[in-house]
């Protein structure tokens, strides 16, 4: 299928690593010129190679802290310096879950949370957003064409009851109702604003935290991935490309009459009919 994305230029955040990461080499591999955007150099670099492989000269990488707006506009300007203009924007940060780069969990429950990280996690999470939209959509509307994607959670309609995460929980749900609101505003301009939220998705950040999650729990990976997948209808994680290729077509000329929407990607866990 031809997506129509032949020389649209997509800036991907979290571009380096997991969804993120299969997200650029799809739009890549559709003819896309692509602008990865994460924090660590090493990790940039291997996945601006391995782009360049299926698509050469079609990708550049950029190192910015995408919940710093000083950052996000540095990466507009050298998207224009390169490629002239942004076409499509791809917001995906990480909630305060766990860094395996850093030494604890940012997880919580609601007795051990403090004022200063609700606000800490808003900014991360919906600020973050809103800063990618802000700035890119000044071409789009210019271009009258645009795409702008959030790579969410889907506990953003329905938090898992087991899990710690109220910091997450709490902001995932402001940024669905940010795009939804975008959605309209842009939508004159033929803009169209969509959220993937995603669910059971392994990637190696999430391997890690299950990891994590079993040393807490005094339990094994094997026994927690078991556990979880056992009230997944599919019976199966998913693999970032299954993301990554609704992601593309929600970017694509196909999927011009989708806005406003938050499409889970979960093998069909979540039972919320809307």
């Amino acid at each position: 299928m031809n997506l129509g994305l032949q020389n649209k230029v997509a800036i991907v955040s979290g571009g380096s690593k997991g969804i993120g990461k299969a997200t650029a080499m799809e739009l890549a591999k559709e003819g896309a010129l692509v602008v990865i955007v994460a924090r660590t150099t090493s990790t940039l670099g291997q996945t601006k190679a391995e782009i360049e492989k299926i698509a050469p000269s079609r990708v550049i990488a950029v190192k910015a802290d995408m919940t710093n707006r000083k950052d996000v506009c540095a990466v507009i300007r050298e998207t224009h310096r390169v490629f002239g203009t942004v076409d499509i924007a791809i917001s995906n940060i990480i909630g305060h879950v766990i860094d395996p780069e850093e030494e604890g969990p940012h997880a919580g429950n609601f007795e051990e949370t403090e004022p200063v990280d609700f606000f800490t996690e808003y900014r991360r999470l919906v600020l973050s957003a809103w800063y990618l939209a802000n700035e890119a959509s000044n071409d789009m509307k210019q271009n009258r064409w645009g795409r702008i994607i959030n790579i969410g959670s889907r506990t953003a309609k329905e938090p898992v009851r087991e899990l710690p995460h109220i910091l997450p929980n709490v902001a995932r749900p402001a940024v669905v109702g940010l795009h939804r609101v975008l959605a309209d505003k842009l939508a004159p301009f033929q803009i169209t604003v969509n959220s993937v939220l995603t669910g059971n998705i392994l990637t190696e950040r999430n391997q890690a935290y299950f990891s994590w999650l079993a040393k807490r729990e005094g339990s094994t990976l094997e026994d927690i991935l078991e556990n979880r997948y056992q009230t997944v209808p599919l019976k199966r994680p998913g693999d970032p490309i299954e993301e990554a290729a609704l992601i593309a077509y929600l970017c694509s000329e196909k999927a011009s009459l989708i806005t406003g929407q938050a499409i889970p990607v979960d093998g069909g866990v979540g039972r919320s009919l809307i």
